[in-house]
């Protein structure tokens, strides 16, 4: 049997209606060698579904009345033989926990749309992002007490506010010079990348609710599709 784990963070929207809509599918398509499993990587064990989800699934004559969240663990990650994440950051913090885990985890939009093949993009960004933090850090340093000192000034000395401030924008003009190549790049990169996050519903009006629900839905199928062809 195949174990699905659908990860977001507190596992009381996105992943819990995940893995009930999934549920649902897998009945209908009459597929019984999957189980599926949810969790959050900021769960507070036993809360119950948000009041929005369970309506949300209501609507959909699905009930989440009864589903508890569960944290996040190693064991469950390990346990999973596909892990199924909201957004990249959830991938992140899922791959934080537990590195050797890198070949089953993709976020769901990622993983149905064909995400197998967006690594090595994603990578290249990833190194990008550090090449910039490099620089900056290296600019920091070597412009801190400069910028320490035009601050304190524009502070202080509020007559001579316009002066000031049109030094401390050259310098950080003069910064972001230094990453306009890093920058072009990484527009390139994201071109190439779809949009891999489902949208947080968390604290939004109803509709939101049901829009987030939808967009599961919609790559759940897709995700259907994709194994029972294998």
């Amino acid at each position: 049997m195949k174990t699905i784990l659908f990860v977001c963070t507190g596992n009381t929207c996105r992943s819990s209606m995940a893995e009930a809509l999934l549920k649902d599918l897998l009945e209908k398509y009459g597929l019984e060698n999957v189980r599926v499993l949810s969790a959050g990587t900021a769960a507070v064990k036993g809360d119950r579904a948000s009041r929005a989800s369970v309506e949300i699934m209501r609507e959909r004559d699905l009930c989440l009345q009864e589903h508890r969240a569960r944290p996040l663990t190693k064991a469950l990650i390990e346990e999973a033989d596909l892990i199924l994440t909201m957004t990249a950051n959830h991938k992140k913090t899922v791959l934080d926990m537990l590195p050797e885990a890198r070949e089953k985890v993709y976020t769901l939009k990622e993983y149905v749309n064909g995400g197998e093949k967006m690594e090595d993009v994603l990578d290249a960004i990833n190194r990008v992002y550090q090449k910039i933090e490099e620089k900056k850090q290296r600019f920091l340093m070597e412009n801190h007490k400069k910028l320490k000192v035009l601050k304190e000034k524009r502070e202080e000395l509020l007559r001579e506010l316009k002066t000031v401030e049109q030094q401390v924008i050259k310098i950080e003009g003069e910064f972001q010079e230094t990453i306009a190549e890093e920058e072009d790049r990484l527009i390139q990169l994201k071109g190439q990348v779809p949009d891999l996050d489902i949208v947080d519903p968390f604290g939004q009006p109803m509709e939101v609710y049901r829009s987030s629900a939808q967009e599961i839905e919609e790559h759940l199928k897709k995700l259907l599709k994709k194994i029972s062809n294998k």
